[in-house]
């Protein structure tokens, strides 16, 4: 009997994983705790709908991250600190105070995740660079202006 999984085990199936398993099987352990129902051409026709539309939707968002790696790619963001004599900073750029001005900048909503800093926080007076990392292959290198206020 040919089934589909509706839930991940590891090491025995994946999420939406197509099986031929024993009747016994699926109808006693597989059926009665959600993990498996019986693959008839309705259903079949639902999961091949529905995989059409996820690599649909990961081609799109594959196009959208190389759009943004390309926008941010080379591009500066400026910050004022107050600092020393001896230019230390008050204050310290980190990742929310980054995606804030990338948001205010170029209107693109990212997370902590995808800012790659080279210390824990740009405490420099000067420029650096950061990465920001949009998959496997969609990265941009941004350069950070920190000056006195």
């Amino acid at each position: 009997m040919k089934v589909l999984f509706l839930k991940h085990v590891v090491n025995v199936w994946k999420e939406w994983d197509i099986k031929d398993v024993k009747t016994g099987y699926a109808t006693n352990m597989l059926f009665p705790q959600w993990l498996a129902i019986e693959l008839t051409p309705e259903v079949e026709k639902k999961y091949k709908d529905k995989q059409k539309k996820e690599e649909a939707h990961k081609r799109e968002l594959i196009e959208n991250r190389h759009n943004i790696s390309e926008k941010l790619n080379g591009q500066r963001l400026d910050f004022k600190l107050k600092s020393w004599a001896n230019h230390k900073v008050f204050w310290a750029i980190g990742e929310k105070d980054i995606i804030s001005e990338i948001k205010k900048k170029f209107k693109i909503e990212l997370s902590k995740k995808h800012i790659e800093l080279p210390e824990w926080h740009i405490k420099k007076l000067w420029e650096s660079q950061i990465f920001v990392k949009l998959g496997k292959d969609a990265m941009a290198k941004l350069f950070i202006t920190i000056s006195e206020e």
